[in-house]
């Protein structure tokens, strides 16, 4: 390129007198037009996905709760019951001790027995329903941080890894 006098001015970009305000201008249009997309297209939707999650993880910690506290309430009901029933063998042994204390005895071991079944089966579904409650909230918990990852930096996550840092998050080892 060729300036008034016949001097060179050389490469464009690098002569800063000529074309400073040029570049700037185009820098601010270019700027304003990612901004504006970033803001109006970009930003809402991860926002979105993002509430979207939490709001899927709160549901089901609330749900993980909620089953908690029913099994926290079959025990307490179980041991109510295994209180009364506890109570009722000992006021029938007390009645029937001067009858026959070998009867009282076989019935008590029968009540015993029964109550001991009860009670292992209760444990058996309160344990179950723990487990599954907490199995998926950790499932949800890993599925949310390896979408929540890949949505904010766009890398496939492994599903060990995200298994990984949610045991690790819950308080595991």
């Amino acid at each position: 390129m060729e300036h008034e006098a016949g001097q060179s001015v050389g490469f464009p970009p690098f002569s800063q007198i000529d074309t400073f305000v040029s570049q700037i201008f185009w820098l601010a249009v270019t700027f304003g037009v990612l901004y504006f997309a970033a803001s109006r297209w970009l930003l809402p939707r991860i926002r979105k996905a993002i509430e979207d999650r939490g709001g899927a993880i709160a549901r089901d910690v609330s749900a993980a709760a909620a089953a908690s506290r029913e099994a926290d309430a079959a025990v307490r009901d179980l041991e109510a019951n295994m209180a009364a029933a506890r109570a009722r063998a000992r006021d029938t042994a007390g009645q029937a001790k001067a009858e026959a204390d070998a009867r009282i005895a076989e019935e008590t071991a029968k009540q015993e027995a029964v109550l001991d079944r009860k009670l292992a089966d209760a444990e058996k579904r309160i344990g179950e329903v723990r487990a599954a409650a907490m199995a998926n909230v950790s499932t949800v918990a890993e599925d949310a941080a390896t979408a929540i990852a890949e949505k904010l930096t766009g890398l496939k996550i492994a599903p060990a890894t995200a298994k990984k840092a949610v045991t690790a998050a819950m308080g595991g080892n």
